[in-house]
């Protein structure tokens, strides 16, 4: 538990995953796991405390000085996405693993915390990854990847993109890691003005000319089992590897993985 400056006891974001960790399945885990460590946050905001925030802070109530910043959409207004600094490190969830063996709860956290690929800005990079990087037996594909990975920019890369060094989503790669691909992930909120088409485009290309195969991955394409395994095919031709069929069980496997990742995040 953590004391705040207010009079109240909160507890602190590996605590309360451990609390929900025998109340939740494990996918849901997951997925809190994921926001929690990444840099992203879902919240909707009642109207009597937006109303709040903004006789408090005016127009800034949603500035990231503030510590949170509001993700607006392609219109300007203000979604219920967020951007923070992670609650927690990646190396602070491994070491909390050992601390809670033989507590409730501690053999799915545990089990979560290990499907945990890295650092995330988005629900739609929490879904592709776990699409992407959970075996097959819990309804993934079970790729290798690497989240939030930075790749230095060439000169050419440089000249294309403005850029010295880009972070890719997705890093997927073979089992030997000498093919990879890199799948961006195109939300409406952050990718849907004009300007960021135009920069998401100059980045691509800066990427291509570096010779990395890039996937541009939407929300349609993920949450659609049909066009996704048209994705797979496209990516998996970039890896060199052959797609395997999925059995019965396996298919029926994804379909629940589905069921469980694609929501509404806010209500989770």
């Amino acid at each position: 538990m953590r004391q705040t400056e207010f009079g109240l006891d909160v507890a602190s974001p590996l605590f309360t995953l451990l609390t929900l960790a025998s109340s939740v399945s494990n996918e849901r885990l997951i997925m809190c796991m994921y926001e929690m460590c990444g840099t992203f946050a879902v919240c909707k905001i009642a109207s009597q405390v937006k109303s709040a925030l903004e006789q408090a802070y005016g127009g800034r109530w949603g500035d990231a000085r503030l510590g949170w910043e509001n993700v607006k959409d392609a219109s300007g207004n203000p979604t219920d996405l967020w951007k923070r600094p992670p609650l927690i490190e990646l190396s602070e969830l491994t070491e909390y693993v050992d601390k809670i063996q033989g507590l409730r709860g501690a053999k799915s956290f545990t089990r979560a915390a290990k499907c945990i690929t890295g650092v995330v800005a988005s629900p739609l990079e929490v879904q592709a990854s776990m699409l992407f990087g959970l075996t097959r037996l819990r309804g993934g594909e079970g790729l290798r990847l690497t989240n939030n990975v930075e790749i230095r920019m060439t000169r050419s890369a440089r000249l294309i993109s403005g850029l010295d060094r880009r972070h890719a989503d997705i890093l997927l790669s073979n089992k030997d890691g000498s093919r990879e691909c890199l799948v961006e992930c195109q939300g409406k909120a952050i990718h849907g003005s004009i300007e960021s088409k135009i920069s998401d485009s100059d980045r691509t290309t800066a990427l291509q000319a570096m010779g990395y195969p890039v996937v541009l991955m939407t929300y349609g394409q993920l949450v659609d089992s049909d066009a996704f395994r048209v994705v797979m095919e496209l990516i998996m031709s970039y890896l060199d590897v052959p797609l395997r069929d999925k059995t019965p069980r396996q298919q029926e496997l994804e379909r629940r993985l589905r069921e469980e990742i694609f929501i509404d995040w806010a209500g989770m």
